[in-house]
């Protein structure tokens, strides 16, 4: 997922849920976290779970009135 964002030059974040228990929370009971990838756009306004490009690409293309702010919780 790292490798797709960075060959695309999309700024993200990447949050560990193994390692970081406030992002594991966060996933959890925010986005209703229960398949990672969890790839959340603009602090929550789309959330996509699972490696699915096409869903990825068309949340990516839906935002382009702003530029995307991606996390990924892994």
């Amino acid at each position: 997922m790292e490798s797709y964002f960075t060959k695309k030059g999309i700024p993200y974040i990447c949050r560990d849920i193994s390692q970081d228990k406030v992002a594991r929370r966060e996933w959890r009971e925010r986005f209703a976290g229960e398949i990672v990838p969890t790839v959340v756009f603009n602090g929550g306004r789309r959330v996509v779970d699972g490696f699915d490009i096409p869903s990825i690409e068309r949340a990516l293309r839906e935002l382009t009135a702003a530029p995307p702010r991606v996390s990924k919780t892994n």
